[in-house]
């Protein structure tokens, strides 16, 4: 609530405080310059179309939630020669097409979680996801007369999104 001399009484946070975290060894070094896909859809049935007609040619029309969809979340980070954390998550849940073999994606399945902080460091909304699963990995084009640092982007696909805090 805004107090009397018009200052938010309440903390704003920014874009640029963040962090993710997930459960696989390194990935809290990670230096995350970009986090896109928190969203989440309702779906619904027979959305906006009448469900039949009635006496009097009168139309029923009803929204009904039929399930919930997760947009996949997209992590780019700066890339260093000691963490390759989201490279090597990526590459166990893969399988080895080219020399055969399973894929460890049944036990990779791993709790992340994105958290925003606080101008004071703490946090001030977590976002908690469910069977997170890297689908695809891309890095920075490579250019000779490039002066971008050097990322790696992954794309991650779950089961659920939940704001916890």
């Amino acid at each position: 609530m805004p107090t009397e001399d018009n200052n938010p009484s309440y903390e704003l946070l920014t874009g640029s405080r963040f962090h993710f975290e997930f459960a696989g060894a390194g990935g809290d070094d990670l230096l995350i310059s970009k986090v896109s896909g928190v969203s989440i859809t309702i779906d619904a049935a027979a959305q906006g179309q009448p469900l039949g007609s009635g006496k009097n040619v009168r139309l029923q029309t009803q929204v009904t939630p039929a399930g919930v969809s997760y947009e996949n979340l997209t992590i780019e980070h700066v890339t260093t020669m000691e963490n390759n954390a989201l490279l090597d998550w990526y590459l166990a849940c893969n399988p080895k097409s080219s020399i055969g073999g399973g894929t460890e994606a049944h036990d990779s399945r791993y709790s992340a979680s994105l958290v925003y902080y606080t101008q004071g460091a703490e946090e001030g909304v977590r976002w908690n996801v469910s069977n997170a699963l890297p689908v695809k990995y891309t890095t920075t084009q490579l250019q000779a007369e490039s002066t971008e640092l050097f990322k790696e982007t992954v794309e991650i696909m779950h089961s659920g999104l939940v704001r916890v805090l």
